[in-house]
Formats: C-alpha cells, sequence, structure tokens
C-alpha cells in the first residue's frame, strides 16, 4: 500500500510539480511590479524553503528511519486506502480521534491535533499521487504563505529593514528545515504569520475585510486544535499590545495613566467571570492546571526509557505555582533562547541548533552593546510592538523550556518564538537608529 515512501517516480514528479509553483509565484510577481518584497524575496525564499523541507523529508527517511512526518504520511495513506476499498467514504474526514483509533490500527498522531495534519494530508494525497515528497511540498508552500505574510507585517512596521527581517523569516535554518514538513509545525507556523497578517490589517491599518476576518478566525481555529498553548502565550502579550497601542493616542498624561490601569481591570474582571469557560476551552492549558502539566512534561522527559541521554538537559524542579514558574522563568528561557551551548553539542543534528542559540545572543549582546541598558528596555516598553515581540517570546520560551528537556524536540517546538524575539530585538535597533538620525537632523 505504502509502496517506497521515495522512490525514481518522485524524479519525475517533483520536479513537474516545482515547476507549477514557480510558475504561480512568477504569475505573482508579474502582478505586483511595486512590491518589494515580491519582487526580492518570493521566489528566492520559497526555493530555500522547498530545498530545507526535502532536506528534512531526506533525513527524517534515510537517516532517522521514523518520526512524526513520516507518521503522519502513512496514517493518511492509509486512510485513503480504506475510502478507496469502500470500506468508508469521505465521513473519514469528519470523525475525530477517539473513533479512528478504534476503527482503524493507525497512530493517528497521538491525539486530535496529530489527527488534524493527518486529514490535511490525506486531502492532498488526491492531487499529489499519494507521493511523501510531493505531500512535503504542498506543506512546505503552506507554510510560506503564512511566514510571507508575517514577512509583509514586519516589514510594514520596520520599513527599509526588509534584508535583516527576511534573513530571519525567510533563510533561517530551523524556521525552514523544521517548519516546513508534514508536521504540526508547519500548519501553526502558517497559522500563525496569516493571524498576525490579518490581525495587523484589520486592527492596526483599519482594512475590514470579510476575508480577513475570515483568515484571522480560520487561523485561530487551527492553532487552538494543534498547539493551543501558543495562543495561551499569545493573547495575554497581544491584549496588552492593543491596549498600549489604544493608550498612546490618548494626548493627556494624566489619562494615559488612569486608562490602562483601568482597561486592566476591567479585563480582569472579564476573565475571573468567564474563566470556567476559558478554563474548559483551555483544557490541558487552563490555568489551574497549566504549571501542573508543565511540571509532568518536563519529568516525562527526563523519566522516559527512550530518552536520549545526549539531547537531554535538566533544569531542576519547580514548585508548579505562579510563584515557583516565575523563579524558574529565567532558566527556561534561557534553554529555550539560548541553548543548546556549543559544548552541549554532543551529536552532529544539535550543531545546528547549537549555532542559532549561539547567533540569537550575539544579537542580544550586539543591541544591548548599540543601545545601551537603559536604551534597550526604553526601547522595549515605548514601544508597543517591541513589546508584543519580546514579551511573547520570553513568554512563550519560558513555558517550553520548562516543559521540554530534549534539545532536538526544543529546537521544533520554540519555532513560533524565534521570528519574534530576533525582530523584537530588531526592532529595538530600528528605532534606536532613526532616533539618532533625527537627533543629528535638528541639531
Amino acid at each position: 500500500m505504502y509502496k517506497e515512501i521515495i522512490d525514481w517516480i518522485d524524479i519525475i514528479l517533483v520536479p513537474a510539480y516545482l515547476s507549477i509553483f514557480l510558475m504561480v509565484l512568477l504569475y505573482i510577481k508579474k502582478r505586483n511590479p511595486q512590491n518589494i518584497l515580491i519582487q526580492k524575496y518570493l521566489i528566492k525564499g520559497f526555493i530555500f524553503k522547498v530545498f530545507c523541507a526535502f532536506f528534512y523529508a531526506f533525513l527524517i527517511n534515510f537517516y532517522y528511519g521514523f518520526g512524526d512526518s513520516l507518521s503522519y504520511f502513512k496514517d493518511a495513506i492509509f486512510l485513503k486506502h480504506q475510502i478507496s476499498t469502500g470500506a468508508e467514504s469521505f465521513k473519514v474526514l469528519f470523525e475525530n480521534h477517539k473513533t479512528i483509533r478504534e476503527n482503524y490500527t493507525i497512530i493517528a498522531g497521538g491525539g486530535e491535533p496529530g489527527l488534524t495534519v493527518e486529514k490535511v494530508a490525506l486531502l492532498l494525497s488526491y492531487i499529489s499521487f499519494s507521493r511523501y515528497l510531493i505531500v512535503t511540498l504542498f506543506f512546505a508552500a503552506i507554510a510560506y504563505s503564512g511566514i510571507f505574510k508575517m514577512l509583509q507585517t514586519f516589514h510594514d512596521i520596520m520599513p527599509g529593514w526588509d534584508k535583516r527581517i527576511a534573513m530571519i523569516l525567510l533563510f533561517f535554518p530551523s524556521m525552514s528545515v523544521f517548519g516546513s514538513g508534514v508536521l504540526k509545525d508547519t500548519l501553526c507556523m502558517a497559522s500563525l504569520g496569516w493571524l498576525l497578517y490579518c490581525s495587523h490589517q484589520l486592527l492596526i491599518k483599519k482594512h475590514f475585510r470579510l476575508k480577513y476576518i475570515f483568515i484571522f478566525l480560520l487561523s485561530l481555529a487551527v492553532i487552538s486544535v494543534l498547539k493551543i498553548y501558543i495562543l495561551v502565550a499569545f493573547i495575554i502579550p497581544y491584549i496588552l499590545y492593543l491596549l498600549l497601542l489604544l493608550v498612546k493616542k490618548i494626548k493627556s498624561n494624566f489619562f494615559r495613566r488612569i486608562v490602562l490601569p483601568v482597561l486592566l481591570v476591567i479585563i480582569a474582571g472579564f476573565y475571573m467571570y468567564y474563566s470556567k469557560e476559558i478554563d474548559d476551552r483551555l483544557g490541558y492549558y487552563a490555568i489551574d492546571k497549566l504549571f501542573d502539566n508543565v511540571k509532568d512534561l518536563q519529568s516525562s522527559y527526563l523519566t522516559s526509557e527512550t530518552a536520549d541521554v545526549e539531547s537531554t538537559f535538566n533544569l531542576g524542579s519547580f514548585e508548579p505555582s505562579i510563584s515557583g514558574f516565575i523563579s524558574k522563568m529565567p532558566a527556561g528561557i534561557v534553554a529555550a533562547i539560548y541553548r543548546p551551548f556549543l559544548w552541549e553539542a554532543k551529536k552532529f543534528i544539535i550543531i545546528f541548533s547549537a549555532l542559532e542559540s549561539l547567533f540569537f545572543f550575539w544579537l542580544t549582546l550586539y543591541v544591548l552593546n548599540k543601545t545601551g541598558i537603559r536604551g534597550f528596555f526604553i526601547g522595549i516598553f515605548n514601544n508597543p510592538f517591541t513589546f508584543l515581540c519580546i514579551s511573547y517570546a520570553l513568554l512563550f520560551g519560558a513555558l517550553i523550556g520548562l516543559s521540554t528537556s530534549n534539545f532536538g524536540t526544543l529546537a521544533r517546538y520554540r519555532l513560533p518564538l524565534i521570528p519574534f524575539f530576533a525582530v523584537g530585538l530588531l526592532n529595538i535597533l530600528y528605532y534606536h537608529v532613526h532616533k539618532q538620525v533625527d537627533n543629528k537632523l535638528k541639531n
């Protein structure tokens, strides 16, 4: 039924499908002659994305021989076989994880999130001759659409710095390798990019169009199904971001100081009133369960019989409470952003993560050196967008840093913080440079 996952037929199909994608991109490029991002990066970024996606596919198939990506694809092909033999119809697309597991001998991704990826792969298999590399190509294209929209959003906020932003979003290795395969991470990064873009169009640029509302809600739904903790970490910084934008429009210093605390109290009261409904929706990541679950995840990595000793790290136990979590946040943030250190890379594949972590460390020191400590923190708290990027990256980093004790897994899980942390640092530098230029012009 599966045949060879990667076979000689791919030598014919891959170039054919890739040519179709490139023709579509060339058409988009021709239709947007004034768009500097599309003209400079659309095709180059896509080619790099596809190269990294195929690299990951070959790595999983020929080096490891197993992985979530292969499991999702094989389950999707199995379901397609069941449909083709008449055992089931397309109603399988609407079955939940429990029903699928009871009726079929498939892994189903360990839960509803993995099953969702398999359903997407199942649909794509009908237009890809059920080939793993072609389905991977489609997943890479889906991810690229969201990442390119994220690039457009960040460039709209920092015009003129397109090269720096593109290097982070389009040409950063882990973003393109781990965010391009048949994985939850791929769909999450695509959705996060579209979510940011549509919210920017709706709330900041005031472009109230039905398509933005639809894509915004669809992106929310996808992330909430696949990895709701991405939204859990994002929602609080984003609300504060909107509040800061609102408050900055108030000219009176007196009213600015009053409005923000009042709005925060209103939001806190809203949460307290609807806390049960909200926590029920969050489930595993509800506030009253969150810290216990983070600690349990940490323990499961360290005590698992299949744990790779050379790739694990231990931050020590912590009290599953707000105070206990806060006390361990620095260690979690350092682990998520700046580790593995070079001397911790005991496996060849971990060296690449270590080099990326070293880059983040260098970028942090570089921005600190250029702006000074005082200018660094002023840049964060005086600019709502920078505050959003850095606060989300730190909160998300603390959550995954404390709950993940494996460097290999951490390289995938930290993907959502990479663009926000790096662009947040760039934004601090951006406004510092422009402020210096303005001061020189005044003098």
